[in-house]
């Protein structure tokens, strides 16, 4: 059988079953279950196509999510009476994927005390001129390291290395004093007992001083430099010992020092708890 004969029978048996609908229509008879059952047949199609999308739909959501959950937040439980209501970490930070919880109750508290980190600032301070400021970082436990690089205000005034002391001389121009620069790269090690961290440490500084001048004729030196200008430059490498404290609140610490070496520097920072 082709193609072309099957067609024309599959079309005269649809045609005779829809003129016996009709006929039986005409005699008061309906098939009404012919139709309950297309409907059926429709909706039952629509409905799992729904179902299906909407499971795509959930799918999506779920993944989307899932990529979205922060990393799980592990508690952790320490006691005053061993760290202090103010301990040396802060604990209200998120960052190391813990959440500090204060607690009496021994069976609670956990074995590993958490990471010690702090940066701020320091400034030395000395009857002798430089002034130097310092950042300095905290890092460690409950005994940690310190370090801070302290550097003063830089030397801008003009320098001759080509003019002697016996040519100011013969000048007369008027000696205006040393001017210095420092630099200073200080390592100390703590430990802390609840709110207070003392702690020790050695600096490592370099000195540069030099003899400053004033030209009247402002040749040697503009006008905007005052005259000003300097010779005979001094280099003095040493190491000074560091003694202090660092004393911490909830987000907060104060730092002080004292720095013993060529003269005493008297220092003083405040820092923010990481």
């Amino acid at each position: 059988m082709d193609r072309i004969e099957f067609k024309k029978k599959l079309c005269k048996w649809i045609m005779e079953i829809g003129n016996n609908i009709w006929e039986a229509r005409k005699n008061g008879w309906f098939p009404y279950f012919l139709l309950i059952f297309l409907f059926t047949n429709i909706t039952y199609g629509q409905s799992t196509e729904r179902t299906q999308k909407q499971q795509k739909v959930i799918e999506k959501r779920e993944r989307s999510t899932s990529n979205t959950i922060p990393p799980r937040v592990r508690p952790y439980y320490y006691q005053p009476q061993q760290w202090g209501y103010n301990p040396y970490w802060n604990p209200n930070r998120n960052w190391d994927g813990r959440t500090y919880i204060l607690t009496n109750d021994t069976s609670k508290t956990s074995p590993t005390p958490p990471l010690r980190l702090s940066v701020g600032v320091l400034s030395e301070v000395t009857t002798q001129h430089p002034n130097t400021f310092s950042p300095y970082l905290t890092i460690g436990g409950k005994n940690f390291l310190l370090l801070q690089y302290h550097y003063s205000l830089p030397n801008t005034i003009p320098h001759y290395d080509n003019i002697y002391p016996w040519e100011v001389e013969e000048w007369g121009d008027l000696q205006l004093g040393t001017p210095r620069e420092r630099r200073e790269l200080v390592i100390a090690l703590g430990t802390t007992h609840r709110r207070i961290s003392p702690y020790i440490g050695m600096g490592f500084y370099k000195i540069s001083e030099w003899d400053a001048f004033f030209d009247e004729t402002y040749t040697l030196s503009s006008p905007r430099d005052l005259g000003i200008y300097t010779i005979n430059e001094r280099v003095y490498n040493g190491i000074s010992a560091k003694v202090g404290m660092i004393y911490g609140f909830q987000m907060w610490e104060i730092l002080t020092q004292i720095s013993m070496g060529r003269e005493i520097r008297i220092g003083i920072g405040v820092g923010l708890k990481l």
